[in-house]
């Protein structure tokens, strides 16, 4: 059974998103069309996952494939 930790409202959480969303940024550039904060960390006073979501819109997933070392490099798998 997979055990899943619901943690306290943390007010770190949009912080660390803008911190994420400009690694993204800076690693992807012009790829991004937009960037949002996701998912139950991005609602205010909610409990959550204590697990950042993100949700990027991209020009091309062709040229969002040619970035993959990219991404690797700036510690996504």
């Amino acid at each position: 059974m997979r055990k899943v930790t619901i943690v306290a409202y943390d007010e770190q959480w949009p912080d660390l998103f803008e911190t994420e969303s400009s690694l993204l940024q800076i690693t992807l550039g012009r790829v991004i069309s937009r960037i949002h904060h996701i998912g139950s960390t991005s609602v205010p006073g909610l409990a959550a996952k204590p697990v950042i979501d993100i949700l990027m819109e991209v020009v091309s997933l062709n040229e969002l494939d040619n970035l993959n070392a990219a991404m690797e490099r700036a510690g996504y798998t």
